[in-house]
């Protein structure tokens, strides 16, 4: 594991450093999902938009093979009632 170390700028950008990016594929405009752990631990994970898309869309499917159309606006006047 490589431990390299990176700085805050002005407007909350770090800068993930040239040695980490070769070794990991991410071209400018990669997405990363944020996750902090705790007030001193944040955790970056490089997620592929499309993957997470199809994996929604999956979900959908299966949604709607349990759910009517009927039942889903059913649950959601009920949700919003609440």
């Amino acid at each position: 594991m490589e431990i390299e170390f990176t700085t805050l700028g002005e407007r909350g950008q770090a800068v993930i450093p040239k040695s980490i990016r070769d070794r990991m594929p991410a071209p400018r405009g990669t997405m990363f999902s944020v996750v902090l752990i705790d007030k001193d631990t944040l955790v970056m994970r490089r997620f592929d938009k499309r993957k997470l898309l199809a994996e929604f869309k999956d979900l959908r499917a299966l949604i709607r093979q349990k759910f009517s159309d009927k039942e889903i606006v059913g649950e959601i006047k009920r949700a919003r009632k609440a």
